[in-house]
């Protein structure tokens, strides 16, 4: 038996991991954590961004409340400011409602969001969008992220 050499199987190792990182070299992963807004309970929850910029998947998000309001269901939207004016101050451009999230009994609850890549698409722009993430009940905001610039398409 052949014993290939250390030193190739560090190169097809490293080659195997440059298509990771080339997948996040425009918008690394957030992790943006929620913050209660007025009295609404929480103990922690946050928002995973992670933009694979792949063929079949642009972008998977992650929601998660802990100590929330139990046996409760919530909307998860994303507020989108002008691109270009770095900060989620004013009006929203866009705001869009991406998945519901449904706690447990100790008011505990975890849902995902994935955004299909659209094989038109452009590179990304080189100006960010600023974005937020609102968890609201009833329409009424509840819980919400700091604000996120995104390079996208």
């Amino acid at each position: 038996m052949k014993r290939v050499p250390v030193a190739l199987v560090a190169v097809f190792a490293a080659l195997s991991f440059a298509s990771v990182a080339a997948a996040d070299q425009f918008f690394h992963t957030a992790h943006a954590e929620l913050t209660p807004i007025g009295n609404a309970p929480l103990r922690s929850g946050f928002v995973n961004d992670a933009h694979t910029q792949g063929e079949t998947i642009g972008a998977q998000e992650r929601y998660v409340l802990n100590g929330a309001l139990p046996n409760t269901t919530y909307s998860v939207a994303l507020w989108i400011y002008p691109r270009g004016s770095g900060s989620c101050a004013g009006t929203p451009l866009v705001m869009f409602t991406t998945e519901t999230l449904t706690t447990n009994a100790a008011g505990n609850g975890e849902v995902g969001h994935t955004f299909f890549a659209n094989p038109n698409a452009p590179p990304p722009n080189p100006v960010p969008s600023p974005i937020k993430w609102v968890v609201s009940l009833n329409g009424v905001p509840q819980y919400e992220t700091g604000c996120v610039l995104v390079f996208s398409g």
